[in-house]
């Protein structure tokens, strides 16, 4: 008897065959090229307009959905500012849902910043002045509605922000937008047949198949051959990433969510959590085309185990191919970067109060209560705090308006190399964290701290945050 689900796994093998056979080359110049964000630059107050709009775009190749973004556009604009200037907001809502914005990083007061405390109606404009106090960092901006950040956040409500400071400015650094300091945004999504976005609400974790870059899947990027320096933030609502060079070349990890490390870090792999930023360093002065994946390479086997595969794997994990163009300039070779920071100094800093937070990814509850907005956190500005966070499951874990330094993961010391300002973190169990306060909140705009995973942040698993 013809069995019709065991012709299906025949007819799959074969055309799984098919493809293994097919030369790199050829599957390659399926690629789109990246999609850069629009650059606006902002000096001496010069104000900066964002419209949160309904707009169409492809994300499945020749078919335009709605998706959500930014005057126009899916996704936001980069905004580059420099320390010492005022960044002149200008939002304004012309979707048909209200939508509370932050800017996850920026050091700004709990008024400034907005949150959730300052939901902007639909039709609605709000105009915020924000003094720009701290050093180089790269931030991001999305959605932190209560119970429906992950929804708004998914649908393309996410865009970055570059601090830069004298010192970035004089580093020598890659430096030129779009062409060798390039803007990764990561999301991953489901897709139905007709392209649209696929999203279930009231889940713990939202895990998509398809991995989408700047808005676009596998992309590649020409670019000349030298550094090439990568800022990457992860804007996925779950899932971490496990980032490399399929090669296995050397990376070198200049900075996080809040500047610069001390030091260059040399490493084969990094793991990035939700809302997570990194700042890297490829040298492509010589070699081939080189591409960044998430998680392991994927040789010809993969594509007949990949039939057995978890529905959540993803379907190609390329987050950007490099191609290398012209001739290494004599002048190309990057000496190894140091940076003055004042994270290492700040470990000494007096404790005032120490603090255990556990956050259940079962249940979204923190120390074993469920959010309650009249359950507030108070901290007293400018000082310093020693926070203990620990998860039943892995966990990404962020903080509006302060910034923290990591002391310990499940007890080990970070070494001093290594010690930098941040304000997001994965938790696999305990992190020991040194949490200074800098900027003010109030009940009527307090900051939130909790889970950056936006699903469970949605049901929950945040609190708020009051320093006065």
């Amino acid at each position: 008897m013809d069995n019709p689900a065991r012709r299906q796994f025949f007819k799959t093998s074969l055309i799984a065959t098919a493809l293994s056979v097919l030369p790199s080359s050829l599957l390659a110049a399926s690629r789109q090229a990246l999609r850069i964000p629009p650059l606006l630059e902002t000096r001496r107050g010069k104000p900066i307009f964002l419209s949160l709009d309904s707009v169409q775009y492809p994300l499945e190749h020749g078919k335009n959905v709605e998706v959500w973004g930014f005057n126009g556009h899916y996704l936001g604009p980069t905004i580059k500012i420099r320390q010492g200037d005022f960044a002149k907001l200008n939002y304004r809502n012309t979707l048909s849902q209200a939508v509370c914005m932050t800017i996850q990083g920026l050091q700004a007061s709990g008024e400034l910043l907005g949150g959730v405390g300052r939901a902007l109606q639909p039709k609605e404009t709000w105009s915020p002045i924000i003094p720009i106090t701290q050093p180089a960092s790269t931030c991001w901006y999305h959605s932190v509605s209560l119970a429906n950040s992950a929804y708004q956040t998914y649908r393309g409500l996410v865009g970055m922000w570059i601090v830069e400071d004298p010192q970035s400015l004089k580093s020598g650094l890659p430096h030129k937008y779009g062409v060798n300091d390039i803007p990764l945004i990561l999301q991953d999504m489901r897709l139905n047949t007709q392209g649209l976005q696929l999203f279930q609400p009231n889940q713990n974790a939202f895990l998509g198949n398809r991995l989408f870059v700047n808005g676009q899947e596998a992309p590649y990027l020409n670019v000349p051959r030298g550094w090439v320096r990568l800022r990457l933030v992860n804007a996925s609502l779950s899932r971490h990433y496990e980032l490399r060079l399929d090669d296995d070349r050397d990376m070198r990890l200049i900075a996080t969510d809040q500047g610069f490390l001390p030091q260059a870090k040399i490493l084969k792999s990094i793991v990035l959590a939700p809302s997570e930023r990194i700042e890297l360093l490829i040298d492509l002065n010589e070699g081939e085309n080189v591409r960044l994946i998430a998680g392991e390479k994927r040789d010809v086997l993969y594509i007949f185990t990949s039939l057995f595969a978890d529905e959540n794997e993803l379907v190609d994990n390329t987050v950007l191919e490099l191609r290398p163009e012209g001739l290494a300039s004599v002048f190309s070779k990057q000496a190894e970067p140091q940076f003055n920071t004042d994270a290492v100094a700040n470990l000494a800093n007096k404790v005032v109060q120490e603090r255990h937070f556990h956050f259940d990814v079962n249940t979204g509850m923190v120390n074993d209560k469920h959010f309650d907005p009249k359950r507030v956190t108070n901290a007293k500005l400018n000082t310093t705090e020693r926070w203990t966070l620990t998860a039943n499951g892995a966990m990404g874990f962020r903080i509006q308006g302060a910034k923290f330094l990591i002391e310990s993961i499940d007890d080990t010391p970070i070494e001093q190399s290594e010690v930098v300002w941040k304000d997001s973190v994965l938790i696999k169990g305990k992190v020991q964290i040194l949490v200074k306060f800098e900027q003010m909140s109030s009940n009527n705009h307090p900051f939130l701290f909790g889970s950056s995973n936006l699903m469970l942040a949605d049901k929950g698993c945040i609190r708020l945050l009051v320093v006065q």
